[in-house]
Protein backbone atom coordinates (compact mmCIF):
# COMPACT_ATOMS: atom_id res chain seq x y z
CA UNK A 1 0.00 0.00 0.00
CA UNK A 2 2.84 2.36 0.89
CA UNK A 3 4.46 1.83 -2.53
CA UNK A 4 1.19 2.61 -4.34
CA UNK A 5 0.90 5.92 -2.51
CA UNK A 6 4.41 6.96 -3.54
CA UNK A 7 3.72 5.99 -7.15
CA UNK A 8 0.45 7.92 -7.14
CA UNK A 9 2.12 11.04 -5.71
CA UNK A 10 4.97 10.82 -8.26
CA UNK A 11 2.59 10.45 -11.22
CA UNK A 12 0.34 13.24 -9.95
CA UNK A 13 3.33 15.54 -9.46
CA UNK A 14 4.54 14.93 -13.00
CA UNK A 15 1.06 15.50 -14.40
CA UNK A 16 0.79 18.83 -12.60
CA UNK A 17 4.33 20.09 -13.27
CA UNK A 18 4.78 19.04 -16.92
CA UNK A 19 2.24 21.52 -18.39
CA UNK A 20 4.04 24.33 -16.56
CA UNK A 21 7.57 23.32 -17.53
CA UNK A 22 6.99 22.44 -21.20
CA UNK A 23 5.99 25.99 -22.26
CA UNK A 24 8.89 27.39 -20.26
CA UNK A 25 11.28 25.42 -22.46
CA UNK A 26 9.39 25.84 -25.72
CA UNK A 27 7.47 29.07 -25.23
CA UNK A 28 8.13 31.50 -28.07
CA UNK A 29 6.55 34.50 -26.34
CA UNK A 30 9.51 35.00 -24.06
CA UNK A 31 12.08 34.77 -26.85
CA UNK A 32 10.28 36.31 -29.82
CA UNK A 33 8.04 39.35 -30.22
CA UNK A 34 4.80 37.74 -31.36
CA UNK A 35 3.27 41.19 -31.89
CA UNK A 36 5.67 42.06 -34.72
CA UNK A 37 6.78 40.49 -37.96
CA UNK A 38 9.89 41.11 -40.01
CA UNK A 39 10.79 40.15 -43.56
CA UNK A 40 14.24 38.88 -44.48
CA UNK A 41 15.62 37.99 -47.88
CA UNK A 42 18.72 35.85 -47.67
CA UNK A 43 20.66 32.92 -48.98
CA UNK A 44 20.71 29.55 -47.28
CA UNK A 45 23.98 29.09 -45.45
CA UNK A 46 23.00 26.02 -43.44
CA UNK A 47 20.06 23.63 -43.23
CA UNK A 48 20.28 20.81 -40.72
CA UNK A 49 17.18 18.65 -40.51
CA UNK A 50 17.95 17.26 -37.05
CA UNK A 51 16.31 16.71 -33.68
CA UNK A 52 15.51 18.22 -31.29
CA UNK A 53 15.08 21.26 -33.56
CA UNK A 54 15.99 21.72 -37.23
CA UNK A 55 18.35 24.61 -37.97
CA UNK A 56 18.12 27.07 -40.86
CA UNK A 57 20.75 29.81 -41.11
CA UNK A 58 20.45 32.57 -43.72
CA UNK A 59 23.04 35.07 -44.81
CA UNK A 60 21.24 38.41 -45.06
CA UNK A 61 22.50 41.80 -46.29
CA UNK A 62 21.25 44.93 -44.53
CA UNK A 63 20.56 48.32 -46.14
CA UNK A 64 24.27 49.20 -45.96
CA UNK A 65 25.32 46.00 -47.73
CA UNK A 66 26.75 44.46 -44.58
CA UNK A 67 25.97 40.74 -44.33
CA UNK A 68 25.18 38.76 -41.23
CA UNK A 69 23.81 35.36 -40.31
CA UNK A 70 20.22 35.01 -39.14
CA UNK A 71 18.90 31.94 -37.32
CA UNK A 72 15.45 30.79 -38.38
CA UNK A 73 13.51 28.94 -35.66
CA UNK A 74 10.62 26.60 -36.28
CA UNK A 75 9.04 27.01 -32.87
CA UNK A 76 8.82 23.86 -30.79
CA UNK A 77 8.76 21.66 -33.87
CA UNK A 78 11.07 18.69 -33.98
CA UNK A 79 12.17 17.19 -37.29
CA UNK A 80 9.47 14.52 -37.01
CA UNK A 81 6.76 17.18 -36.70
CA UNK A 82 8.18 19.25 -39.57
CA UNK A 83 8.33 16.12 -41.73
CA UNK A 84 4.54 15.77 -41.38
CA UNK A 85 4.27 19.37 -42.62
CA UNK A 86 6.33 18.63 -45.73
CA UNK A 87 9.86 19.53 -44.66
CA UNK A 88 12.74 17.17 -45.47
CA UNK A 89 16.54 17.06 -45.39
CA UNK A 90 16.56 18.46 -48.94
CA UNK A 91 13.95 21.22 -48.43
CA UNK A 92 16.60 23.94 -48.60
CA UNK A 93 19.71 23.98 -50.77
CA UNK A 94 22.91 25.78 -49.85
CA UNK A 95 23.05 29.11 -51.70
CA UNK A 96 19.37 29.34 -52.66
CA UNK A 97 17.52 32.58 -51.93
CA UNK A 98 14.43 32.58 -49.73
CA UNK A 99 12.20 35.21 -48.16
CA UNK A 100 11.29 34.69 -44.51
CA UNK A 101 8.47 36.45 -42.68
CA UNK A 102 8.35 35.78 -38.96
CA UNK A 103 8.58 37.07 -35.44
CA UNK A 104 11.87 38.77 -34.47
CA UNK A 105 13.89 37.86 -31.40
CA UNK A 106 13.25 40.06 -28.39
CA UNK A 107 16.87 40.17 -27.22
CA UNK A 108 18.92 43.14 -28.40
CA UNK A 109 21.48 42.15 -31.02
CA UNK A 110 20.11 38.64 -31.59
CA UNK A 111 19.50 37.85 -35.25
CA UNK A 112 16.72 35.34 -34.93
CA UNK A 113 13.27 34.92 -36.44
CA UNK A 114 10.59 32.42 -35.43
CA UNK A 115 8.50 31.09 -38.32
CA UNK A 116 6.04 29.13 -36.21
CA UNK A 117 2.55 30.56 -36.56
CA UNK A 118 0.02 31.84 -39.05
CA UNK A 119 1.71 35.15 -39.83
CA UNK A 120 4.98 33.41 -40.67
CA UNK A 121 6.09 32.09 -44.04
CA UNK A 122 9.07 31.06 -46.10
CA UNK A 123 8.87 31.59 -49.85
CA UNK A 124 11.10 31.06 -52.87
CA UNK A 125 11.76 33.75 -55.50
CA UNK A 126 8.98 32.35 -57.72
CA UNK A 127 6.50 32.95 -54.85
CA UNK A 128 6.02 29.30 -53.93
CA UNK A 129 5.73 28.61 -50.22
CA UNK A 130 8.09 26.33 -48.38
CA UNK A 131 7.27 23.53 -47.84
Amino acid sequence: MHCRLHTFVAVLSCALVWPIMAPAHHGAAGLFDLGQTVELIGTVKRWSFVNPHPILVLEVSNEDGVTGDWDIYFGPSAAAILRTRGYAPDTFVFGETVTVVGHPARAEGVRGVDVFGREASITRPDGSRVP
